[in-house]
């Protein structure tokens, strides 16, 4: 699948899924703003791409400011003069339950959600993928359509099918939006709404040939899930078991596996495609 240049936009770009997006893009060709409130995290990953001959920029972002997204989106405009891929991919991994604290697993997720909680999860999640979108469409908006046409013969005469589009948008929602766990509602409602932002915003957007769509990940090896299991007080062997052991592929999946999704509906490839979900889950919820 070939973005070159293509400029893309990354959040939560240093680690995990981020930053296999991040590898997979550029090896496509894509410039990319490699995104995340990680400063050192995030110039080791544009070192990485440089000097395997990419063109990326590291820029320091906070996805619960806005003023934060909107110097970030700006820079990245006048910096190569377009913004062709935004994939929102931060986010704030945050449990907890209605119930009585301390009464259910007995772990680190057993607890109550607070306000303070909420509010993390939803500035994350869903402000600062609403923020992100926002910022980025006026830049989309002045891209010409990507110049794909087919021919089309299908024995009753021709046509033509102008299938270009001005940008694509990715959002990284979770099969956690999808089914319900335990101790995990604020984290699965978020995920839940970033579906929902993603069909509206399909829905908004295809007057100007913008597409927005969703990857939804089930159980991926990075360093999210590596907390996760130490929260609920498991080893890291012991839980890449367990994990797996739920799909029915029997494994985690790698991140590469999830940023192969996000590169194909960021592509032409996908020309057809907006206010889908590709659920990439080893089959964990079939």
């Amino acid at each position: 699948m070939s973005l070159a240049n293509r400029v893309a936009i990354v959040t939560g770009a240093s680690r995990g899924i981020g930053r296999a997006i991040v590898h997979r893009l550029h090896k496509d060709g894509a410039k990319v703003a490699i995104c995340d409130i990680d400063k050192e995290r995030g110039e080791i990953l544009r070192e990485e791409l440089k000097r395997d001959g990419g063109i990326a920029t590291f820029i320091a972002t906070d996805c619960t400011q806005d003023e934060s997204i909107k110097a970030m989106v700006d820079q990245v405009g006048n910096e190569y003069g377009r913004i062709d891929i935004l994939v929102n991919n931060a986010a704030a991994f945050v449990f907890g339950h209605c119930g009585i604290e301390g009464n259910s697993s007995g772990t680190g997720t057993d607890k109550n959600i607070t306000t303070e909680g909420w509010e993390k999860v939803l500035q994350t999640n869903i402000m600062g993928y609403s923020r992100c979108i926002q910022h980025v469409v006026p830049w989309m908006r002045r891209n010409k359509p990507t110049g794909l046409v087919y021919k089309i013969d299908q024995g009753e005469g021709t046509s033509v099918i102008n299938a270009g589009s001005r940008g694509a948008i990715v959002n990284i929602a979770s099969i956690s939006a999808l089914i319900a766990q335990p101790e995990f509602m604020p984290y699965n409602t978020s995920k839940a709404g970033v579906l929902m932002m993603t069909k509206c915003c399909a829905l908004d957007l295809a007057e100007y040939k913008i597409r927005v769509n969703a990857v939804s990940p089930g159980t991926v090896e990075t360093p999210a899930s590596y907390s996760h299991m130490r929260a609920i007080g498991i080893e890291l062997e012991e839980g890449k078991r367990m994990f797996g052991e739920a799909t029915a592929l029997r494994r985690q999946a790698a991140p590469e596996e999830i940023a192969n999704g996000v590169a194909f509906l960021a592509s032409d490839e996908a020309s057809y495609m907006t206010g889908s979900n590709i659920i990439i889950d080893g089959g964990q919820i079939v």
